[in-house]
Formats: structure tokens, C-alpha cells, sequence
């Protein structure tokens, strides 16, 4: 229902108390039927500046840590279908599954010989991988062996698990823009066992079909990627890292120090059409201008320690301190950024 409001114009002088009395009459039948006067709320729709909800957030990675493997002794990945722990912004409702802005983010958990089994949704996904290694992911009937700092995408739609052979427990961030999708009434959500009677999607591609076929400058001429997304399945560490690294005595940007883009080879875009990725490095005592911008991010420290300066808040970073989001700007309190690295530091945004 929506609720009536005192109008800009109910005070407007020379207007009588006769006036005055039929208009709140006229606004407070206006609920009966479901409507509303949009000039008694139109100075609160349209602002001058975006006014942001989500506030600045630094998880500690000695924090998130710990709590992820007890979710492993507590819970059964079957149980959970994906077992999780969510980074919830603390200026939003913990149900909206909110990290910042639109971004969902959280901690995943597979142990060793556990599955989490095949399901597809409307929300795009990321994953960039924290520790751990030989573990898998499946999407759309290719498999990639996972390790630490790879960067791997689940794009909307496509039919994706994953499980853990090797003897050791692996941790990701996922990134998704749930809250965007949500927001446009969009969630679709299917598990693979409701129509074909098995948990887990056959693997129908080569190994590194995708990386052989997209992921190395060449493509081939018969084929055309499918969709807006990235054909690229996994982003190598070992190859992002040392583009990164190449670039180290580059200028670069002085609000961002060197930073690469996770992109579509295809077009040049980004990796999912909803959610950029980016590898960022901040060198050894270097400080970032600050700036600001309407996009909201979520950080994560990969190697090396710094700390940044959101809404002239000090974040800091390391190995031991791993995520943390910047929302974009508000008109009480601007989320402008600058970074400091008090050591070499590749950040994944």
C-alpha cells in the first residue's frame, strides 16, 4: 500500500484552510486504491546525488577464517547445497544479501571429497579462489581444476558444481549480483537431479576446452562465443600475476596504481555484463588520489598489506585482512577512496 505524505504545496501561502482540507482528504483516500500524488515524494526520488544505503565494511580474514571451517564441522554440504558464510553489509537488512551496492559476496567452503551438486540461476557468478587447490568446478559440462588466485566465472543460466579430490579444504570468495537481480524480480533457480534424476552434470568438454579455444589470443574460425559473457572459464593466477607484475614500472593510474581488467576476449568488455573484475596492484609505498565513482565494489587482498581511506575511514589491508567494500558515493557522506600499499599488493576487485 502505498502511504500518503504532506505534499511541498500543502503550505504554499494564500492557500486556505477550505483548500488545505480537501487535499488531505483527496491524499488520505488515495491508499484505498493502491495510488499516490508523485509530487509529494518526487524531491526524494530524484536527488541531486545517488543516496547511498550500504556503508563502508572491513572483514578480517582471522575473523571469516576460522568461522567457514566451523561451518564445515556443523553443516554438510549437501545440507547447505552451497555452504557459505555471506558478508552482509552492516548499513542494510541481513535478508537483502547485501555486500554493497548490488554486489552479493561470501566465503565457500568444499572439504575434501565433498561434492556441492549441479544447479543453475539467473544470477551471474564469480569466484576467485583464497586457498586451497585440485579442487573443481563444472560449468555447462566443462571442468577446471581450481588453485589459489584464480579467478573463475559461473555466467547466469549455465549448469555449474563442484566437488574436492585433493586432501586439503578449499576457500573462495563468490561474487553475484543477486541483490540485481532480485531487485528486477528475476530469480530463476533450478537444481540438475529435478529433471535428468542424477546430482551431478556429466563433464561433456576437454579440460581447458575453454582456455584452448578463447583464452589465449586466438579463436577459432568456425565459432562464435555463445552469449554476453566471457568464454573464458578460468583466469589463470600464474598468468594474471605476472601480467600484473610485468606492468610494475609502468606510470600507471594515479587513483588505482596498475590495475588489469578480468575482460571478454571476445569484445573487450567484461568478464559477466553485470559485474566487472579487476587485478589491481599497489606498489611498495605508493598512495592513490582519492576519487570516487558510482559503481560499489568489493576488494579482496590477494598478497601483501596497505590500507584505504573510504568516507575518511582507514580500511586496512593484508594478507590477514582479506575483504572489504567501498560503496558508491551519497550526499552525507561521499565514498571517496585513496589507497596506500605498505608493501607490494595484488588486490582483486
Amino acid at each position: 500500500m502505498v502511504s500518503p505524505a504532506v505534499t511541498t504545496t500543502d503550505h504554499r501561502p494564500g492557500l486556505t484552510e477550505e483548500l488545505h482540507a480537501e487535499r488531505a482528504a483527496f491524499y488520505a483516500e488515495l491508499p484505498e486504491y493502491e495510488m499516490g500524488a508523485l509530487w509529494s515524494v518526487l524531491g526524494n526520488a530524484l536527488t541531486k546525488e545517488p543516496r547511498t544505503k550500504s556503508v563502508p565494511h572491513l572483514w578480517k580474514w582471522s575473523d571469516v577464517r576460522p568461522r567457514v571451517l566451523r561451518s564445515g564441522e556443523l553443516v554438510t554440504a549437501e545440507e547447505a547445497e552451497r555452504r557459505v558464510l555471506m558478508l552482509l553489509n552492516p548499513g542494510l537488512p541481513p535478508e537483502k544479501m547485501v555486500a554493497v551496492g548490488t554486489l552479493y559476496a561470501g566465503v565457500q567452503l568444499i572439504l575434501p571429497g565433498e561434492i556441492a551438486r549441479t544447479h543453475h540461476h539467473t544470477p551471474s557468478a564469480t569466484r576467485f579462489i583464497i586457498e586451497g587447490k585440485l579442487a573443481y568446478s563444472t560449468v555447462s559440462g566443462e571442468r577446471t581444476l581450481m588453485k589459489k588466485g584464480d579467478y573463475v566465472t559461473t555466467p547466469n543460466w549455465t549448469w555449474h558444481d563442484h566437488g574436492n579430490e585433493s586432501d586439503t579444504p578449499m576457500l573462495w570468495l563468490d561474487g553475484l549480483d543477486i541483490p540485481l537481480v532480485t531487485e528486477l524480480d528475476a530469480i530463476f533457480f533450478e537444481e540438475w537431479e529435478w529433471e535428468h534424476g542424477e546430482e551431478i552434470q556429466p563433464v561433456s568438454k576437454p579440460s581447458e576446452d575453454a582456455t584452448h579455444r578463447w583464452g589465449v589470443n586466438l579463436r577459432p574460425t568456425y565459432q562464435r562465443p555463445e552469449g554476453a559473457h566471457s568464454p573464458v572459464l578460468n583466469y589463470r593466477w600464474e598468468t594474471c600475476r605476472a601480467a600484473l607484475h610485468a606492468l610494475r614500472d609502468d606510470p600507471g593510474s594515479p587513483f588505482d596504481g596498475v590495475m588489469l581488467e578480468y575482460i571478454n576476449p571476445h569484445n573487450g568488455g567484461p568478464s559477466l555484463p553485470t559485474m566487472a573484475a579487476h587485478l589491481q596492484l599497489l606498489r611498495n609505498g605508493e598512495h592513490t588520489m582519492a576519487h570516487r565513482h558510482t559503481s560499489s565494489v568489493v576488494y579482496h587482498v590477494a598478497e601483501g598489506g596497505g590500507h584505504s581511506i573510504i568516507a575518511a575511514s582507514d580500511s586496512t589491508g593484508s594478507r590477514a585482512t582479506r575483504s572489504w567494500c567501498r560503496p558508491g558515493p551519497g550526499t552525507s557522506t561521499p565514498a571517496r577512496a585513496a589507497r596506500r600499499s605498505s608493501s607490494p599488493s595484488p588486490t582483486a576487485r
